[in-house]
């Protein structure tokens, strides 16, 4: 059997039932009390006269606190709110009302339950206000009170969350916008097709080549570097194709237009699952300028490496050629300054000296030129080379010579053993050595030369403690002919450190120099400890 409530209860039956009954006043009192929503009673002169325990339990207040008060009194805050107003109309006039918690929030000051206690400072209600006539009492004013809080914090958030939804159909209708003008105006052609050999174009240079209009060979060879269908034919060997099944890549194509016109085109494709098939975006890039480009690199190139050759070839035919006479002429200067030194005047001593030191500069030039011109042209095959017994012959050969003092060519640790050519990396250190005792004081100048290991290389230093180099100069003084310093400071062609510079390109190293004026300068030499393929094959 359905419980009743006052919501549902017919007021003029239960206003005839007052007048027939003298026991029907506590019936419809015990019916309101049992009742889930509220209900209270205002009699003609605005006093409450009815106040379920509904209103009680959501109050705070018992019956006893607010019959006979006016509700202004119970509530001050309904002093100029619509609830007021309903009620004067309801008993002057007879007028019903209904107040939604829509317009008037929180009308009555009532306790939510506690699972809104967190979001909600008030009871969110419904309030519907029917006049009762009644014999003995006149019109009384009747107002039924129902819990809306849970509706309406429903519909907070059925606001909030489409508000949400509008701003991200917003933020996707820009992002869509966006997305469509980058496609519309790449100069790629963008595409989609299905793995039935479907392709639908993406944006107008798609369009332009491949779409209705377009080249119909451009969209078969499309059809072709996708992953076999039974739509795509013929099928091409699996070597010759850019994708195996589902895979992705990028390939550069040579497409033969229907009008015979070649295009070199870059194709890039990947693939993704939608609908329970599989779609593929192909890129397409026109690379004809590139290639040109390209090829135009590839002739300049070659031109660098006929010219570098012929260059060097012409210095080592000139400087082999220039030796003979420049030895004729050298001897015989150094000949005149043995026979008549202080036969003549001191002028022509001077001059003298000047002929045979420029003629023995010249030779020394001679030699360092061929040097250089050997390092690519003589070079020997690679074999291992152990740095550090190459050290040793360095040390003895310096000793020999006479040009460096005991102690003032130091090795620190253990050198490692590299693939390279033994005698030109014996020059190549001889040089640096040579290089820094030449620019350190001839009594305290010191070299030290140390070894690091890296995991793809070795780097091996040489330091010294001499004038060091500006560091505007660290790139020029690996340069032909580039000294920093007059012939009469310090001796050499300005032609040792290109040559060491050959040596280690040739070994696919590099050499760098960090220094600090007035401290001294270090050379580092890496060396790879897997050679190119190049350098192999160009030093067997």
């Amino acid at each position: 059997m359905k419980k009743s409530t006052p919501t549902s209860l017919d007021h003029r039956t239960l206003s005839s039932s007052l007048d027939r009954s003298d026991n029907a006043a506590e019936l419809y009192a015990a019916l309101l009390d049992t009742a889930d929503t509220g209900s209270l009673a205002i009699s003609q002169d605005g006093a409450i006269c009815h106040w379920n325990r509904w209103m009680q339990n959501r109050s705070d207040l018992a019956p006893h606190q607010v019959l006979g008060k006016q509700l202004v009194d119970v509530f001050p805050e309904t002093k100029l709110g619509r609830v007021s107003q309903a009620i004067e109309d309801c008993l002057k006039f007879g007028m019903p009302a209904v107040i939604s918690p829509s317009l008037n929030q929180g009308a009555l000051p009532l306790k939510p339950l506690p699972q809104f206690a967190a979001s909600f400072d008030r009871m969110e209600q419904s309030i519907r206000i029917h006049p009762i006539k009644t014999s003995s009492n006149g019109t009384l004013c009747s107002l039924t009170i129902r819990d809306v809080t849970l509706a309406v914090q429903r519909d907070r958030l059925l606001r909030q969350q489409a508000a949400e939804l509008a701003d991200l159909v917003t933020q996707t209708r820009r992002s869509e916008g966006r997305t469509r003008a980058i496609l519309q105006n790449t100069i790629d052609a963008i595409l989609v097709a299905s793995d039935d050999g479907n392709i639908e174009p993406l944006n107008a240079r798609a369009q332009e080549l491949c779409g209705p209009e377009g080249d119909p060979e451009l969209r078969n060879i499309i059809r072709f570097l996708l992953p076999d269908s039974e739509h795509i034919t013929p099928s091409p060997p699996p070597k010759d194709r850019l994708l195996t099944d589902l895979g992705t890549g990028v390939i550069e194509v040579l497409a033969c237009t229907s009008n015979g016109r070649n295009i070199p085109l870059e194709v890039a494709i990947s693939h993704f699952s939608a609908d329970e098939r599989y779609h593929y975006i192909i890129t397409l890039r026109d690379i004809s300028q590139r290639k040109r480009h390209e090829m135009e690199i590839q002739r300049t190139m070659a031109e660098l490496e006929r010219s570098n050759s012929e260059l060097e070839q012409f210095a080592y035919a000139a400087s082999h050629d220039l030796q003979e006479p420049l030895r004729m002429v050298s001897s015989y200067t150094q000949l005149i300054a043995r026979r008549y030194e202080g036969q003549l005047d001191d002028t022509a001593d001077e001059f003298i000296h000047y002929a045979v030191d420029g003629t023995q500069r010249m030779q020394r030039m001679i030699d360092d030129l061929l040097t250089l011109s050997r390092v690519g042209r003589h070079g020997k095959p690679f074999h291992a080379v152990s740095l550090h017994a190459l050290f040793d012959a360095l040390v003895t050969n310096f000793k020999r010579a006479g040009s460096a003092p005991e102690g003032n060519i130091i090795r620190e640790g253990t050198l490692p053993t590299i693939t390279g050519d033994a005698s030109q990396l014996l020059l190549l250190f001889q040089n640096l050595v040579s290089n820094g005792l030449k620019y350190s004081d001839p009594e305290d100048g010191k070299v030290r030369v140390f070894a690091k290991e890296t995991p793809n290389s070795y780097r091996i230093f040489v330091a010294d403690n001499g004038i060091g180099i500006e560091e505007q100069y660290h790139e020029t003084i690996f340069e032909v002919f580039k000294r920093l310093h007059g012939y009469g400071d310090y001796a050499g062609t300005g032609i040792g450190l290109a040559i060491c510079k050959k040596i280690v390109d040739r070994h696919g190293g590099s050499l760098t120099v960090t220094s600090t004026p007035g401290e001294g300068s270090t050379f580092c030499v890496e060396f790879p400890k897997e050679l190119p393929i190049v350098v192999t094959q160009e030093s067997m």
